[in-house]
């Protein structure tokens, strides 16, 4: 826990540090808070909650979504992790205000301790209702917040001999940071090839049109497993005038879905 004495331009910057080194992962699913009462702890308990929380008469713990549950309100939920001596003091509140402001969402957030990962990290949650405006926001975090970025411009004419890394990943994603992509287009037609991370090779074929890139994809992983999926993703371009790819993808060859947000890279 740091104590800091900071003008509010100084809070602002130090915080936009703080989201450009925040580590974010997605959870997979939707997920809602089971209520219980104190007398049914610890028999009603399922090993799957991320949280457990009691007031003066109940317990709530925050747990996946399945086929025989009745939420009153359902949540897509997303970690974030700081490296060791991070000061984050205010990142709750600076975060849940600029999320408010840009997409009208409320947020909320449950802290724990590892301390194999940099200590207090947060889970996160919006509604599943506003999930498609806010987790863009929250992915693409790493690198518009510290910019400042306003909103994005339009959607590029082509994605030829652009090079893309990943800002933004899913829990059940593969591609990280260390994934480099070099796209190709001819007409309307794109294709990919893909490596770096956890991914020893991997291609992808689809078509862009106005704002939207439709592809399927296989790869093979570090581990020696072959698997592929389809995405489809919200084109966009950068201030700057590099392009963003919000990818939503579904494995085809295993369990899981998420999305990935690429920005086009420098070198």
């Amino acid at each position: 826990m740091h104590i800091t004495q900071e003008t509010p331009p100084e809070t602002d910057q130090r915080l936009r540090g703080v989201a450009a080194v925040t580590s974010i992962e997605v959870q997979d699913g939707e997920w809602w808070y089971d209520e219980f009462p104190l007398d049914q702890f610890p028999a009603r308990v399922r090993p799957d909650a991320i949280a457990l929380v009691r007031d003066q008469d109940r317990w709530s713990q925050l747990v996946p979504l399945r086929s025989p549950d009745q939420p009153r309100e359902r949540f897509k939920i997303w970690s974030c992790h700081w490296p060791e001596g991070v000061d984050n003091s205010g990142f709750v509140g600076w975060l849940a205000t600029r999320i408010k402001a840009r997409t009208g969402s409320g947020i909320f957030v449950i802290c724990g301790q590892n301390s194999g990962r940099g200590g207090i990290y947060d889970y996160w949650g919006c509604p599943v209702e506003a999930a498609a405006v806010v987790l863009p926001e929250i992915l693409a975090l790493p690198t518009g917040a510290r910019r400042g970025d306003p909103p994005p411009a339009g959607p590029p004419a082509s994605l030829d001999g652009r090079r893309m890394r990943a800002v933004g990943t899913a829990a059940a994603g593969e591609v990280d940071s260390d994934t480099l992509f070099t796209f190709a287009q001819e007409g309307s037609t794109v294709w990919a090839h893909y490596a770096g991370g956890a991914v020893a090779v991997g291609y992808l074929v689809g078509t862009l049109e106005p704002g939207r890139l439709v592809f399927r994809y296989s790869q093979v992983d570090r581990r020696g497993g072959v698997h592929g999926g389809r995405s489809v993703c919200d084109v966009t371009v950068l201030p700057d005038g590099r392009v963003r790819l919000l990818e939503h993808f579904q494995w085809e060859s295993r369990e899981g879905a998420g999305t990935n947000v690429l920005e086009e890279s420098a070198e």
